[in-house]
Order: C-alpha cells, then structure tokens, then sequence
C-alpha cells in the first residue's frame, strides 16, 4: 500500500471532496481515490507533531554531527568523504524510495530509516573508514525513503484536512510544512548545544593564532591552521548522547498512526512502473525547471555545514565554537520557518523565493570579502542567523510546491526532490576536498546557480500561472 495526496473522501457522485480545490492544478495526476473516512482534525494534528518530533530528534544527532563532521574528522578529509558517500547513496536511494515505501509502508518507513539514523551516530565512535564509510552508505540509503515517506505522509495529511475544514490545500500544505520545518530547525538548537558544552569543556580559550589560510581562502579538506582538536573522551561521550537520541526518534516513529483512511493505490504498479516513475517525472517540463533550485537547496547547506563551519568557524575560533554559531542559526531558521508558514498566504512563493536567495547573494558576497583577521566574531553570528532565514525559505518552499504541483504523484516527485537536493550536497561536498579548489571558488560557483535557479524558477511560475488560467477560461 502507498500514499497518494490526489483526492480524499469521496462524494455522492463518485468525486474527491478535494477535488474542486486542487482541480485547477494543471499538472496535477489522480492516481487514487479514497475507500474510507479521513482522520479527524485533532488526530491530524497529533500525528504532525509526532512526526516533528520524530525529525527533531533524529536530525538533533545527525544535523550536529553533520556540522563537525569536516572538523573532528579532517585527517584525509575523512569526515567529507563520509559526507559524499552519504549523499551519493542518498542519490541512488531517491530512485528506489517509491517501491520501499510500497512494500513496508510510509510508517514503518519512517521507523526503519530512523533506525538507520542511530546506527550511523553509533559508527562516529569508530572514527575509522571500515566503520564509517558502511554507515554511511547505509545512512544514505534510508535518507531518501525517510524523506519521501515524510513528504508523502505530510502532504496527503494536509490535503486530507483542507477538504474536512473546506480549506485551500495549499496553504494547508505550506502551514504543515511551516510547522515540520520549524520543530527540525530546532535541531540545530539542540544539537549544537551538547556539542558546544561538550566539546568546549577544558578547551574554552584554545582559539588557533595562524588566520591567514581561513575563510575565503581556505582550500581543501584539511583545517590550515594551527587549531586544537578536543578531547577524544569529550567525543566519544557526544557521540554518545547522539546515538540515545537517535533511538528516541525510532520510539518516537513507532507512535506515528499509518494512514488507513488516506488514499489508497487501487491499480496494481509492477516494482519496475514504481521505480521508472521516479525517472519518468524527471521528463515533466514543470520539474526539469525546478532541478536548479532543488540542487541549490542541498548546495547552500552543504556549503554551510561543510566548508562555513570549517574554513570560517573552527579555523578560526576552534572546533567547540561550531555549536554556539549553529544554535544561531538553528534559532533563526526555526523562527523562520515559523513565519515564512504563514506568509506565503500573504505574499506568495515568488516574494518569498526572491527574498532569500536576494539575502544569501548578499552573504556570499561578504564572505568573499571577509578578513579573518580584522572582522570581528560577531560577524558571525550575523552570517548565521541570515543564512538561517534563507535557508528557512528554500526549505519550506521546495517542499511545499513539490507538494502542490505534484499532488497527485507524491511519491516519485518528492523522490526526485531528494534525489535533485542530494545532488547538491554531494557536489558541495566532493568540490571540498581536493586541494586546489577554495571557499572563494565555491562561493562563485554557488552564487551563479542561484542565480540560475531564480530565473528557471521564475520561469516555472509563469507557465503554472498561465495554464491555470487557462483551465479556468475554459470552464467559464
């Protein structure tokens, strides 16, 4: 059994209730229908907060370990290629995640990816490439099933609620995800906390002297500068704590109701149609003009978590200091994603895409012009929090016209979201390790596919805009 947002309950004359609210959707597929009553509006609720905590805790061990992973882990560039191997697996696992999620389910999916989560935090006790590079591999293949299960779970929940309270889907989707996104933002709070108090104890002013090779100068994986690394006991005792969350998270997804009375796939798809459906939207035109600001919104965190963290922070304040710059920008993303929820009813998604990358363009550009040696800490914090806010809206965003365009075909379409983010992520990671590529060459590069990826997206707009319309002429 899968999960299709498409329609829910069904009408006295055989239709959707939600029908006519998405029925302008232009590229919209009904795969499904439902054959049962939707959950009621509390229990909705209930299993969208469950499912944010769920994230919040898993991502609180992989989303900390994330941002000093190029840190504790720079010998050989260890930690980014742990990093690339996640990604790329995650890749490879984007084109698979309709089918898992076919056979086992959206909740037990959901369950055993978290799983999978918690292993890896385990392996970062053996900071060995025998042990690490498996668990990665097996992080990365659980990270689009995750994913993709959560999308479909929350997209068909918010579809399922908009037609119970007469609501426009849309923005039902857009306040789901607003929430979701918020509580896993809150990650990065929670995450860079423990790693802060942990990592920081005895090690409070052992900041590196040697600037000159740091921020947009810095090139490859290793840290050029005379920086400490902490205690291995403090380490292993995070890495630790990291693991205990993460089986928080799979108790926490074994709470989670399945979806009985969302839709359910009547017609029968053979293992091959479910795994080429992934690879089939790839054809559709609507996502082809998307794929550059899906990768961007993999890069741009790659880029944060990777080489900010690294070539910015740790070479220049020492590896403890990572947690206290994130827990910034973890407060400022949760905020964010908070308000940027309720938002888009006012300003639309194209005001709100604008805003943020206008916000990161500015911050790359002071990146590129950052001193090391003269600017101040505070600075930042301030590229944190501002980082944060863009971040937020690429997040939500991405998720939420994914939901809306493709309501219809969730699975493979939030699968090529993971696959298309994964994408960047690999790509920001991979570029980070060779010696002769430095952080002003990424910001470069980065800059220009936003740039790019704005203008596709403006693009993607204009023709839902004008097909919608269409659709509506030919109503009247």
């Amino acid at each position: 059994m899968s999960l299709s947002g498409a329609e829910s309950t069904s009408g006295p004359n055989g239709q959707s209730k939600t029908e006519p609210l998405l029925r302008h959707n232009p590229v919209q597929h009904q795969r499904s229908r439902v054959i049962c009553e939707p959950f009621s509006r509390g229990r909705h609720w209930r299993n969208l907060i469950i499912l944010s905590l769920t994230f919040l805790f898993c991502f609180t061990a992989f989303g900390a370990i994330q941002n000093i992973q190029s840190s504790i882990n720079s010998t050989g560039g260890l930690g980014l290629y742990s990093l690339g191997t996640i990604y790329v697996s995650l890749m490879i696992s984007s084109l698979i995640a309709p089918t898992i999620i076919r056979f086992i389910g959206v909740k037990w999916t959901l369950v055993l990816a978290a799983l999978c989560y918690c292993i890896y935090s385990y392996a970062n006790l053996f900071s060995i490439p025998a042990v690490l590079i498996p668990a990665s591999v097996l992080l990365g293949f659980s990270g689009a099933p995750l994913w993709v299960a959560q999308g479909t779970y929350l997209t068909t929940s918010a579809i399922q609620l908009a037609a119970l309270v007469n609501e426009v889907p849309e923005f039902v989707i857009s306040r789901f995800n607003g929430v979701l996104f918020a509580f896993f933002q809150t990650n990065q709070i929670w995450g860079n906390m423990l790693s802060y108090f942990v990592l920081d104890v005895g090690s409070r002013r052992d900041k590196p002297d040697n600037l000159t090779s740091c921020g947009a100068e810095s090139c490859g994986a290793v840290i050029d500068s005379d920086v400490k690394p902490p205690d291995e006991m403090n380490v292993d005792i995070l890495f630790a704590l990291f693991s205990v969350s993460g089986m928080v998270a799979v108790l926490l997804a074994m709470c989670i109701d399945p979806l009985p009375s969302g839709t359910v796939r009547l017609e029968t798809e053979s293992t091959w149609s479910l795994l080429m459906s992934t690879v089939k939207l790839m054809g559709r035109f609507h996502l082809f003009l998307l794929i550059p600001l899906l990768m961007y919104s993999g890069v741009e965190q790659a880029f944060f978590v990777g080489d900010f963290t690294k070539s910015f922070v740790t070479c220049t304040q020492g590896v403890s200091s990572v947690g206290l710059v994130m827990i910034a920008y973890g407060v400022s993303d949760t905020i964010s994603s908070l308000a940027i929820g309720q938002l888009e009813k006012v300003t639309g998604r194209v005001w709100l895409f604008t805003i943020g990358s206008l916000l990161h363009l500015g911050l790359m550009v002071f990146m590129y012009l950052w001193d090391p040696v003269y600017i101040e800490v505070k600075y930042l914090y301030l590229i944190a929090i501002g980082w944060g806010i863009g971040d937020a809206v690429f997040q939500t965003q991405c998720a939420s016209i994914i939901g809306v365009i493709f309501a219809g075909c969730q699975e493979p379409a939030f699968s090529n979201y993971r696959f298309w983010q994964s994408a960047g992520f690999w790509l920001s990671f991979l570029t980070s390790i060779p010696d002769g590529v430095c952080v002003w060459h990424k910001i470069a590069g980065i800059s220009s596919l936003l740039v790019v990826a704005l203008l596709m997206y403006y693009i993607c707009e204009y023709k839902i805009r004008r097909e919608t319309r269409q659709v509506l002429l030919d109503e009247t």
